[in-house]
């Protein structure tokens, strides 16, 4: 729909005097961005309707959107899903909020809590029962948060999360619904959930009242390209206000056609692809959680640790894995690896496989118990407090400004407005003499409040 418009408008259009500047693509003449995509890359006028306001083939797409999902609306977004995460946390909540957060967050959350001015309550979320591999927060983690804190306005949780594991959002769902408080669910990396009956269902099928899907990360849609997904109780205007708050007024409409485009086809072939790719993923034989299409192989047993898989993947058989983790990869397929795509990976696994066994004493992979803390104060009083980074070793007792990772595996050590404490400061540093980098320090100091 929204190409078809794109196409008769151009079939109109005798001369370009609005934005954007290329001029339907003739500034990329004889470049090597000259493509005739961007004869279609327009601006909004007056039959190529307006994402900001839809009224035609933009609504009609978002509406498609939402019954693909189960939602009662469904917004496209062209700033990610960053942006959406940003909208529906500024439009679920007030300043001064009580709101349950998973900590294993994409960082949009906390600017998001920063935005809307709430005051976090990070909770751990439990093991996946893969070794070094985090999972999500429980029904029973919530259950015991609402007791420790009854006025939470509500959860804020990933799922699945970056490795695949879902949380089981029907009983979350339940949980805060029956305490009063919202359940808002960061679905980046399920995109692909809706299109076939072997992936878990979606967080508005599951009874969430706000989601947020990133297109990108599994189908056929470009960067930047999201979904932000309302249920019923939810004020589809208070919504779009918020997202013109955190969106650009200038979106880009071969986006637009794209996600729409990549939504049609996961609704026609979706469950075909994803049975035909199952059958290619089954011969690999790797260890996975909730989503198939991510595969987590580990080879601890052959004394390697994830990066050095990493380079052996990279430098003798070409393949680039999302990412390391402390004794494997985190391996993405989708829909549109081709068959030599996984034949070349089997390349690669068995090649690993057929290292012998050693007997290393190594580490432990690192875990973390299940905890339920508050920040110190609401995020949007970040700005307002002095940050110093200081060495690492002198920190304890003080707040932290900035959150601070470990990669791999990606757990968050520390986060904005709570307290480091010897124990954080320990974890660091082992994690760093171990080889992890470590996010959110500069020079080996860590930033931290020091005005009240």
């Amino acid at each position: 729909m929204i190409f078809d418009a794109l196409k008769r408008h151009n079939k109109k259009e005798q001369a370009s005097f609005h934005m954007p500047g290329h001029k339907k693509g003739a500034g990329f003449m004889a470049t090597p961005l000259e493509s005739h995509i961007f004869t279609y890359d327009t601006t909004e006028l007056c039959d190529t309707d307006a994402l900001i306001a839809p009224q035609y083939e933009i609504l009609e797409a978002e509406k498609r959107a939402a019954e693909l999902y189960g939602a009662a609306h469904s917004f496209y977004l062209v700033n990610g899903a960053t942006g959406g995460i940003l909208a529906m946390m500024y439009a679920a909540f007030s300043p001064g909020d009580v709101v349950l957060v998973d900590r294993n967050c994409h960082q949009s959350v906390i600017n998001g809590a920063i935005f809307a001015g709430v005051l976090p309550v990070y909770i751990t979320p439990e093991t996946s029962g893969l070794p070094g591999i985090p999972g999500t927060v429980s029904p029973e983690n919530i259950k015991e948060a609402i007791k420790q804190y009854p006025d939470a306005k509500g959860l804020v949780l990933t799922s699945p999360n970056y490795y695949g594991k879902a949380a089981n959002l029907f009983e979350l769902a339940g949980v805060m619904h029956r305490a009063g408080g919202l359940l808002l669910v960061d679905e980046a990396h399920g995109a692909h959930f809706t299109f076939s009956s072997v992936f878990p269902q979606t967080a508005m099928e599951q009874g969430a009242d706000m989601s947020v899907t990133s297109l990108h990360k599994s189908l056929a849609a470009p960067n930047q390209t999201a979904l932000l997904h309302i249920g019923q109780n939810v004020d589809v205007e208070k919504i779009r206000a918020s997202l013109r708050m955190f969106q650009t007024s200038s979106p880009s409409y071969i986006f637009l056609a794209a996600m729409e485009q990549a939504l049609e086809d996961g609704a026609s072939r979706g469950a075909e692809l994803t049975e035909k790719t199952l059958k290619f993923l089954t011969e690999l034989e790797c260890p996975t959680l909730d989503d198939p299409f991510k595969l987590l192989p580990d080879f601890r047993s052959k004394g390697l640790t994830g990066r050095e898989i990493d380079e052996i993947f990279r430098e003798k058989f070409g393949i680039y894995a999302e990412m390391t983790t402390e004794h494997g990869l985190l391996l993405m397929a989708s829909w549109y690896n081709c068959e030599e795509d996984f034949k070349q990976l089997k390349k690669a696994l068995d090649y690993c496989r057929s290292l012998r066994d050693v007997s290393v004493d190594h580490h432990e992979p690192v875990s973390f118990e299940t905890t339920i803390e508050a920040a110190a104060f609401p995020l949007s009083s970040l700005r307002l407090k002095e940050h110093k980074p200081i060495p690492l070793e002198a920190a304890e007792g003080l707040i932290c400004a900035i959150a601070v990772s470990a990669f791999p595996p990606c757990i968050p050590i520390v986060m904005p407005g709570e307290k480091i404490t010897k124990e954080t400061i320990k974890t660091i540093t082992v994690l760093k003499e171990q080889g992890a980098t470590i996010t959110g320090l500069t020079n080996g100091q860590i930033a931290v409040c020091f005005n009240d």
